[in-house]
């Protein structure tokens, strides 16, 4: 098996973009040379044990204008994460709206339990540590949007002739918005973070996972997926390029301690 170094002196004198910080990976399970380009521009080429550093070479090379154009949309589309502080005034986005954080030491006259949103655009939760800010804060967004869910699915269910689907809101990482498993679980799931993105992606988002629950055992995302999105929802493809800019820059529970003046 030829060793890393081979490679990248292959891969070198190609002469590549000093920007696309390419890498080389050896992977046993492998059968043919693959490239990948990571979020932000980074191209990693992905090496079977058999191939031959001059091979993979020429397979690069072949793929120049392709990775040049995929190495562009990836750094146009590189994530830009808001990063929150939990303090007085801080704005955050929940169902298409947007609350001013105000840090209390109790609930409100009237008012059972923190955190509370109300129809003046203040959220409220208990002055605490950050983090514990933070917690509370993504909690809220998870007892909303499920019950959004819940309430939004309803037709879905009955357009699609969906039974026994159940709901669930969470954290899925940094690179999926939402997730549709199949029999014997039966669930949409969508990323908390999702109900911070204005409402026509937030619907955007649950279409395409609904869309999943009509075919469980269907091909992903074929053409009877595609029919039924563009039945629900004509524009699917333009909200579909929304959200990849829209999203990169949302929150995602990003936190930054504040320091002392």
């Amino acid at each position: 098996m030829t060793g890393p170094d081979a490679f990248r002196a292959a891969l070198a004198a190609l002469d590549l973009p000093h920007e696309w910080q390419v890498e080389v990976a050896i992977r046993p399970r492998r059968r043919k040379t693959g490239i990948q380009v990571n979020p932000g521009g980074g191209v990693a080429v992905l090496i079977p044990p058999t191939a031959a550093p001059e091979q993979v070479a020429r397979f690069v090379g072949s793929h120049r204008r392709w990775i040049t154009e995929k190495v562009e949309s990836a750094t146009r589309l590189a994530p830009d994460h808001a990063v929150k502080q939990f303090v007085d005034g801080e704005e955050f986005n929940l169902l298409g709206q947007r609350y001013r954080l105000h840090l209390v030491d109790a609930p409100p006259a009237g008012t059972a339990q923190l955190p509370l949103i109300t129809s003046d655009g203040i959220l409220s939760v208990r002055r605490q540590r950050p983090e514990l800010v933070r917690r509370a804060v993504i909690g809220l967004y998870q007892q909303v949007g499920l019950a959004w869910l819940h309430r939004e699915g309803r037709q879905y269910e009955l357009d699609g002739h969906i039974t026994g689907l159940t709901y669930a809101v969470r954290d899925l990482g940094r690179r999926r918005w939402g997730i549709y498993e199949g029999p014997p679980k039966h669930a949409t799931t969508l990323h908390w973070a999702v109900f911070g993105l204005p409402t026509r992606l937030i619907e955007y988002v649950f279409a395409h996972e609904q869309a999943h629950a009509t075919r469980p055992g269907g091909q992903p995302h074929g053409r009877a997926w595609q029919r039924r999105m563009y039945f629900w929802m004509p524009d699917w493809r333009q909200r579909q390029a929304e959200l990849a800019e829209v999203g990169r820059h949302c929150w995602l529970g990003d936190h930054q301690e504040r320091t002392g003046g």
